[in-house]
């Protein structure tokens, strides 16, 4: 086995654009085709909802989460509903905490992860809206020592670029594994000039930082700091007084949820989460009282109770398509695009109805989804306090499945796990036929660097092998033989399973020359750690 078939994905800080909330580019949409994002809705009459209807759901609603909460396990849900410039519905489920009787309620806080990106989207808007920036400025106006590795790309790339995911950064490891390893934020924007590129604008390539970047590029060009330019500019004039960017204030509250991991099979508040590093794609805090405000916002064009918040061309943009992100080569798949920081596409359970949506997930416990249905006006979001395993979409599905039909048409929940498992099951890892035994120790100890993950040092310890890595090289794993000079590490304790490789390479000494990291990925020498003499 390679090392490539045996590479497990860096799930500890993974921010989930799940399967189904990706999107197609659309080609010359009209000013008429913004509030529908610029997907064509298919043939069929658009549905009805009636305010009576939406607020008769309720039974079904807590029917629907019920449901879901038994086959899961899930501890906490809450979930808010808007129809026609109203909240409707704003309900708490579950407990904040597993284990005791804390009840989550309307008001309780959860960290949101990807889900900060739509809502950061909007606040950028406010910021484009009054003048502070355009879409279609350049990272390096506002972030001029900004690098990525290749010339044209560091001059031309955009916040519009980063925030739909198309600056040909790529998304699956962009810095998710350097903030891993213990790097602050700017530590990690300056290593992301070591990283090889998509074909710029050309690529749908979903990265955290890549956003962030763009996040922290409109904060600076607003001369303010990003979790204070999102209060500014949506959180204190929407009234969103339970939300913020910043993990210090979801700590301070203490009407919080707190995020579950499955440990021996059941959910538990065994691991923290701080998204500080990436906040504009994850470090959300909210509550469904507060997100229901802002998806008004969102179905009135900016407005809010009368008010102005956000002017409605800026906003209007985040919800057009800017990249395809339908998978390549799949015409089959449905219609799917991104705008800024939203996923376009149409509803799964009525393909007449346009969709905003997105979903977001910490593995370490935090699973969250919204859907916009801007024909209908109907905006549902859901919050749970569990790592992603399906159930928040599984409820937003089937809850507009049955305000539609009636009835649930299919089983979301299986759909949805389905879709998850990947994340939260990792595949098991075959034992080699006819293992290698390793080398003796002092054939992989010592010190490897280089210019993007920085120091790394293989010790001996007990009579086995850790790693030590980060800026200070405060982080220590132990390394578990597999085949030859190929060893595993485990850095996402919460998923039940997941290894990583790691791989040592020789040369014509008796020491490794150097070291392989991130073996799933094209091969180049950012992954290659080469021995300090």
């Amino acid at each position: 086995m390679t090392t490539t078939s045996a590479r497990r994905p860096r799930a500890r800080h993974l921010l989930v654009a799940t399967v189904a909330l990706a999107g197609l580019v659309a080609a010359g949409c009209s000013s008429a085709d913004l509030k529908e994002g610029g997907i064509p809705a298919s043939a069929g009459a658009v549905p009805t909802l009636t305010t009576a209807q939406v607020e008769g759901s309720k039974g079904e609603l807590d029917r629907i989460v019920a449901d879901v909460m038994d086959q899961t396990g899930i501890p906490g849900v809450a979930v808010g509903v808007v129809f026609d410039d109203q909240t409707v519905i704003t309900q708490g489920y579950g407990t904040k905490k597993a284990g005791t009787d804390a009840p989550v309620d309307a008001e309780t806080v959860f960290q949101l992860a990807s889900l900060s990106k739509p809502v950061g989207a909007t606040a950028i808007a406010g910021a484009v809206g009054d003048g502070k920036l355009a879409w279609d400025d350049t990272i390096t106006t506002y972030l001029p020592n900004f690098r990525l590795s290749d010339q044209y790309v560091t001059r031309n790339v955009t916040v519009a670029d980063m925030y739909s995911h198309r600056s040909g950064l790529p998304g699956s490891f962009a810095g998710n594994d350097l903030e891993a390893m213990g790097y602050d934020q700017q530590q990690i924007f300056d290593r992301l000039q070591y990283l090889p590129l998509e074909p710029f604008r050309a690529t749908y390539d979903y990265s955290n930082f890549g956003m962030t970047v763009g996040g922290v590029a409109a904060a600076t060009a607003a001369g303010t700091t990003y979790p204070q330019l999102a209060q500014q500019e949506l959180f204190g004039p929407a009234g969103m007084t339970s939300t913020s960017a910043s993990y210090a204030d979801y700590l301070s509250r203490s009407d919080k949820a707190l995020i579950h991991a499955k440990v021996d099979g059941t959910f538990q508040a065994a691991f923290t989460r701080d998204p500080d590093a990436q906040a504009p794609a994850g470090g959300v805090s909210s509550n469904v009282v507060d997100l229901s405000r802002w998806m008004r916002l969102q179905l009135n064009d900016g407005e809010l109770d009368g008010t102005r918040i956000i002017d409605g061309a800026a906003l209007d943009e985040t919800h057009r398509a800017h990249m395809n992100s339908r998978p390549e080569g799949n015409p089959s798949e449905p219609i799917r695009q991104y705008g800024l920081g939203w996923d376009l596409s149409q509803n799964e359970a009525d393909p007449a109805l346009v969709q905003w949506a997105h979903s977001g997930a910490f593995t370490q416990g935090a699973g969250t989804t919204v859907r916009v249905l801007p024909q209908l006006g109907l905006g549902v979001v859901v919050l749970t306090n569990a790592a992603p395993v399906g159930g928040a979409e599984a409820i937003a599905d089937a809850y507009i499945d049955t305000l539609l039909h009636g009835t649930q048409t299919q089983d979301w929940l299986s759909l949805w796990s389905t879709r998850f498992a990947p994340i939260t099951t990792p595949p098991e890892i075959p034992v080699p036929a006819n293992p290698v035994a390793a080398k003796a120790n002092t054939a992989y100890v010592g010190t490897y660097r280089n210019d993007y993950y920085g120091t790394v040092v293989i010790a001996e310890k007990d009579g086995g092998l850790v790693m030590r890595w980060g800026p200070t090289q405060a982080t220590e794993l132990p390394l578990e033989h597999y085949d030859g000079d190929v060893f595993f590490y485990v850095d996402s304790p919460e998923v039940a399973g997941a290894k990583t490789p790691l791989a040592f390479q020789f040369g014509t000494g008796a020491r490794a020359s150097s070291l392989v990291l991130g073996s799933d990925t094209p091969k180049g020498s950012w992954q290659v750690l080469d021995r300090v003499p």
